[in-house]
């Protein structure tokens, strides 16, 4: 059975935070302000968490759920979950230690055939054992 290819991005939570932050880098805004016209923009519930809980007050997390809400939602299902896990196993028998939020993101944009931006370097020592497609915003 094959899947249907998916046009757009997947945004880690570190390009939300330069968005969203008054003082974010004004590449990045600028970048997801194109993006979120042109394409259509992908998320998962990881995203959404780190985010939300990091919302100043109960206004600001109303607000950022609406937001969020908008954006396609990538599933994580039983089978991400179990290769989220393989893949942080491989790096860890290279010696790179991957969070599980991190591990989670990058198997739901492979599942789904989409670039993931980020500015998280530990998306680039992913790539070193799976083929991850990505766009670095890392100074």
């Amino acid at each position: 059975m094959s899947k249907i290819q998916r046009r757009g991005v997947f945004m880690d939570t570190s390009i939300w935070i330069h968005y969203f932050r008054p003082r974010g880098d004004e590449t990045i805004k600028t970048e997801v302000k194109r993006v979120l016209l042109a394409e259509q923009v992908f998320t998962c519930w990881v995203v959404k968490a780190e985010l939300l809980v990091g919302a100043k007050d109960e206004e600001a997390f109303t607000r950022l759920s609406s937001i969020l809400e908008a954006l396609e939602e990538i599933p994580l299902t039983p089978e991400v979950w179990l290769e989220a896990a393989r893949l942080g196993y491989n790096l860890r028998r290279r010696g790179l230690t991957v969070p599980l939020p991190d591990l989670l993101i990058a198997q739901a944009a492979i599942e789904e055939k989409l670039q993931l931006w980020h500015a998280d370097e530990h998306f680039e020592h992913i790539k070193e054992v799976i083929p991850l497609e990505t766009r670095p915003f890392i100074e």
